[in-house]
């Protein structure tokens, strides 16, 4: 086992996720040093994507995390945006700042941008020459589909995240439907915000997820039958997400995948803290299909808020309001070690669904792709699983 030693800096914040269960051929780094030891504490931004697992080599039962996903979260698609032909690698999206009205305290108020300050990569950027119109437009805390910034008015002058990638899911570019390392190709520019690789002698900086060799199948489904996905975030950056499927013969491309997006069964989601035996909890997931792309393909929203008030208004602990703006109510009960609030993790949370597989899938090798379209940044994360498709 090589041995990898790396400058463990805090970069800006931008969002990190990968699917843990089927697991994804992304994590590719999994066996390397230091994912396959114990997962530090705390945990560095970069280069880790820890997750729940009760078979985790580590002293602390509470958080059960190991590193065996490798850098699967750092394999994205960087400065995408609905309306451009193509992703730039390399811009963020908008960061705007609020503040509280005049008078209120700042524990329960009120927000507006800050008169006069002009966001970094804004105010909605990339626009790109033929703009499309956001369709993911429902504001509001309780039933909304929008994530941040949520008080907003759709497409007015402070709907800074107009057009982020969450905003028509599914319409962005991407650079690679199974993501790229460090989400950008060399000479995209610099990146920053997180668009960092680690290189590693499996992959380096710019590579193609959908280039990766195939590994053994990580799941076996019957073709007709609802099964069980999961993912995790490492970093939050709301919007929401879909599966779809690829045969493995079959070039990876987003072409591919979008003939086979994968519908999420009933109305709940759950999240489980601590891995395989550990605590779960049922919610309502909020789903979109209108204005998809495919056409009528289900996305579903990210649970976890990045800026939430507590049940008497107040601000949470850990809100990042001043940076996005409202956001929506937690859907679970926060109790200390099972949260479903952060803007970081939380590192021991899954968030799981069901999805149909249609019934007329040939048997053999596929590819599952699970993307995610960003709304506080144009970014998308993907993660591509090898499973393994039966007929009964």
């Amino acid at each position: 086992m090589r041995s990898v030693l790396f400058a463990l800096a805090l970069p800006a914040a931008t969002a990190h996720g990968a699917t843990t269960y089927p697991p994804p051929r992304n994590a590719i780094d999994s066996n390397e040093q230091p994912w396959g030891g114990n997962v530090p504490k705390p945990v560095p931004f970069e280069p880790w994507c820890p997750y729940p697992s009760q078979t985790a080599a580590h002293s602390d039962p509470g958080r059960n995390l190991t590193g065996s996903n490798g850098q699967a979260c750092f394999w994205f698609s960087n400065g995408c945006a609905i309306g451009c032909d193509e992703c730039d690698g390399n811009t963020r999206g908008p960061i705007p700042k609020f503040q509280c009205l005049p008078g209120q305290d700042r524990s329960n108020c009120t927000l507006r941008p800050v008169p006069g300050y002009k966001p970094k990569f804004g105010p909605k950027a990339p626009i790109c020459s033929n703009p499309l119109p956001a369709t993911v437009c429902k504001g509001g805390s309780v039933g909304g589909q929008r994530t941040v910034n949520t008080a907003a008015e759709c497409n007015a002058s402070d709907d800074f995240f107009y057009y982020s990638p969450w905003r028509r899911p599914g319409s962005a570019p991407v650079i690679d439907s199974c993501g790229i390392a460090g989400g950008r190709l060399p000479g995209q520019g610099p990146g920053g915000f997180g668009a960092g690789y680690k290189n590693t002698t499996n992959a380096k900086l710019g590579d193609r997820g959908s280039k990766l060799d195939p590994i053994a199948s990580q799941a076996t489904w019957t073709a007709g039958s609802t099964v069980d996905v999961a993912w995790t975030l490492q970093a939050n950056h709301g919007g929401g997400y879909s599966y779809r499927l690829c045969p493995l013969e079959s070039e990876l491309t987003e072409e591919c995948f979008k003939q086979t997006p994968l519908p999420f069964v009933g109305n709940q989601s759950w999240f489980r803290w601590g891995g395989a035996g550990g605590k779960t909890t049922y919610f309502n997931r909020t789903t979109v299909s209108e204005g998809t792309s495919p056409p009528g393909s289900m996305w579903a929203m990210n649970p976890i808020p990045r800026a939430w008030r507590n049940a008497d208004g107040t601000w949470g602990r850990g809100s990042n309001h001043m940076q996005t703006g409202e956001g929506f109510q937690p859907f679970c009960k926060e109790e200390p070690g099972h949260t479903c609030t952060n803007m970081w993790g939380p590192y021991n949370l899954e968030i799981f669904d069901k999805v149909a597989l249609p019934a007329d899938l040939k048997p053999g090798r596929y590819v599952l792709g699970w993307r995610w379209d960003c709304e506080e940044s144009n970014q998308i994360w993907q993660s591509c699983s090898d499973v393994t498709i039966v007929v009964a």
